[in-house]
C-alpha cells in the first residue's frame, strides 16, 4: 500500500514539474509501469480475477443450495435455474489527466494606483478502455476448486500482485447477489425462473462495482520586487490524475445457443452500462 501511494504521488509531482498532464494520452497504468506490455498484463490479470470471483460465487451458491436440499423433506434444489443462466461483464478502465497553469502579475507604480493581470491555460486528456465478456454459469461451476465452508480462492495471486488494478483479487460481492435470488424462490416471493413462461418476466440480476482514485499536486512560487509581484496569489501550476476501474455484472437466462443472454437480459445489461456511464463496449466471448 505504501509503494502504491508513493507511486501515485510521484506521478502528480512529475506532472506538476513538467506541466504535461493533459497534453498527451495517458497510460492506463501509473508511472513507471506504463508500457503496452504491462497494460496488457493488467487487463489479463483483471479478467483472470473476475473469472475467479465469478467461479467462486457460482460454485458456492450452487453447492450451498444442494447441501441444504439434502436436508429438506422435499429434497428440492431451488437454484437449479442457474444451469440455464449466463453472465455478461462490462469493464470500464478510465484514466484522466489534467494540468492547469495560471500565473498572476501585479504592478504598483505609485500608491494608490495598482495594476493586476493574470493568464490561465488548462489541458485535459483521457484514456478510456471498455470491453464486454460473456460466460455461461455452467462453465464457471468448479466444485473441484472451491469448497463449502471456506472463503479461500486458490485462483488468486498468492503474492497479492494486482498488476495495477484495484479491482483485482477483492471480494466483488457476487455470492450474496446470487443467493438472494435463490432465497426469494425458496421463500415463495418469486417463482422458479425455469417454470416461468410469461413473456417479459424480468428474471435479471445486475450489480455494479467501481473504485475511483485521484491524486493531485500544485506548485505556487512567488516573487516580490519593489513595485511588482509575480504570482502574488493563486496557484501557478497544478496537475491531477484520476483513475476509475468499473465492472457491471448482469445475470440472466441464456438465449438459444447459449452464447449470449436473452434479449430482455441484454437490454438490462445495456441500461446498466448507460447508467454507469459505459458506452460502446467491445464484446468478447
Amino acid at each position: 500500500m505504501a509503494t502504491r501511494t508513493a507511486s501515485v504521488c510521484t506521478v502528480a509531482v512529475i506532472c506538476v514539474i513538467q506541466s504535461s498532464c493533459g497534453t498527451y494520452i495517458p497510460s492506463q497504468r501509473d508511472w513507471p509501469n506504463g508500457s503496452s506490455r504491462l497494460v496488457e498484463d493488467m487487463n489479463s490479470t483483471l479478467v483472470r480475477s473476475v473469472v475467479c470471483e465469478l467461479s467462486y460465487a457460482v460454485t458456492l451458491a450452487v453447492e450451498n443450495d444442494l447441501d441444504q436440499a439434502r436436508k429438506r423433506p422435499s429434497l428440492k434444489a431451488y437454484g437449479s435455474f442457474l444451469a440455464d443462466w449466463g453472465v455478461e461483464v462490462a469493464t470500464d478502465l478510465t484514466v484522466t489527466e489534467n494540468s492547469t497553469i495560471a500565473p498572476g502579475f501585479s504592478w504598483t507604480p505609485d500608491k494608490p494606483i495598482s495594476i493586476a493581470a493574470g493568464v490561465g491555460a488548462e489541458a485535459t486528456s483521457t484514456n478510456d478502455n471498455k470491453y464486454n465478456i460473456f460466460y455461461p454459469l455452467s462453465a464457471l461451476y468448479r466444485p473441484d476448486v472451491f469448497k463449502l465452508g471456506t472463503t479461500t480462492r486458490p485462483c488468486r495471486d498468492p503474492k497479492g500482485n494486482k498488476e495495477g488494478s484495484p479491482l483485482v483479487d477483492i471480494d466483488l460481492r457476487i455470492l450474496p447477489l446470487l443467493e438472494s435470488r435463490i432465497q426469494v424462490v425458496q421463500l415463495g416471493f418469486a417463482g422458479d425462473p425455469k417454470a416461468m413462461e410469461v413473456l417479459g418476466v424480468k428474471n435479471v440480476l445486475t450489480q455494479t462495482v467501481s473504485i475511483k482514485e485521484k491524486v493531485s499536486g500544485d506548485v505556487t512560487p512567488k516573487w516580490e520586487f519593489t513595485t511588482r509581484n509575480v504570482n502574488p496569489t493563486g496557484t501557478f501550476l497544478s496537475a491531477s490524475r484520476e483513475r476509475t476501474h468499473q465492472l457491471v455484472f448482469t445475470f440472466g437466462p441464456m438465449a438459444p445457443g447459449n452464447r449470449q443472454l436473452t434479449p430482455l437480459a441484454e437490454q438490462f445489461h445495456l441500461n446498466e452500462q448507460l447508467k454507469a456511464g459505459l458506452r460502446g463496449t467491445r464484446n468478447f466471448q
